[in-house]
């Protein structure tokens, strides 16, 4: 019984509150980018940014229409770039293209922001993480465009979403 009591007071008291303060720092970070995200949004900054987005997209094959989807994964996260993907292509402003370099561009580079904030908080060099992510994923979305282009594999292949 001693050896329990010895355990719990060495060991799992000390993880659960480093695992406490973590949590805080992470629910701190959390909130301050939603908060700025939609100050953002009511300033109409997101739409300024989705314009200069547009530029790089292009690059990677994504239409206009769909670079926004594209600004809200990359800074809010993957969640909320499914859900802005899965309305822009129901409403049809997306096409089976768009859908499929959004989502694998965003697989690889998603929260950049958030994410950033949490490894650098746990000692990552942040400069380094985002230009890495960021790479990969241009690089890899620029691939999967040129097969696609290619192979003409969107012609055939239907995609089917639905909220």
């Amino acid at each position: 019984m001693n050896k329990i009591i010895e355990f719990f007071q060495k060991f799992m008291i000390p993880t659960i509150i480093s695992l406490g303060e973590m949590l805080l720092k992470i629910i701190i970070i959390i909130t301050i980018i939603m908060v700025v995200i939609e100050v953002l949004k009511a300033l109409h900054v997101l739409e300024w940014l989705n314009k200069r987005l547009y530029f790089f997209t292009r690059f990677l094959g994504i239409s206009p229409q769909a670079s926004f989807p594209l600004l809200i994964g990359v800074t809010i996260g993957i969640t909320y770039g499914a859900g802005a993907i899965l309305l822009s292509y129901n409403n049809k402003e997306m096409s089976k293209k768009d859908v499929i370099l959004v989502s694998i561009f965003l697989l690889l580079c998603h929260a950049i922001f958030e994410d950033t904030l949490l490894f650098t908080s746990l000692g990552a060099l942040g400069w380094i993480v985002v230009p890495i992510k960021v790479m990969i994923a241009t690089v890899v979305t620029y691939i999967a465009r040129r097969i696609i282009e290619k192979k003409h594999l969107l012609e055939t292949s239907p995609i089917e979403v639905t909220l």
